[in-house]
């Protein structure tokens, strides 16, 4: 049952709750991987997209998952200003050539 406020509205807290839940079925469906720490993902050719503003694997990955034609994804956090560039987040056309790195993270679309 949804809690509604005096004007018939759903609250805020119900419609956070009901987005949480939609967003966990849409993840669920679509299977895009967790987060694989300790590896890092180069194209084979082009790079759909760089992103300098993404905080964390987790915003990389959802990042890939709403972008059309993405296949992987590679995180690597940055350490020398968080504040303005807290990673690096790209993602990929393909699945790319797959290399081990201690700091970054990677993964693919649908599982």
């Amino acid at each position: 049952m949804m809690r509604r406020n005096a004007e018939g509205q759903v609250s805020s807290s119900c419609r956070t709750i009901c987005w949480a839940a939609c967003l966990s079925a849409l993840s669920a469906l679509s299977g895009p991987s967790a987060a694989e720490e300790g590896c890092k993902l180069y194209p084979i050719g082009s790079v759909i997209n760089y992103s300098y503003d993404l905080i964390g694997p987790d915003a990389c990955l959802a990042q890939c998952a709403q972008t059309a034609g993405c296949v992987a994804w590679s995180y690597t956090p940055h350490n020398f200003n968080p504040g303005t560039a807290p990673g690096e987040c790209r993602l990929l056309p393909d699945k790319g050539t797959r290399e081990d790195h201690s700091r970054d993270y990677c993964g693919y679309a649908g599982g």
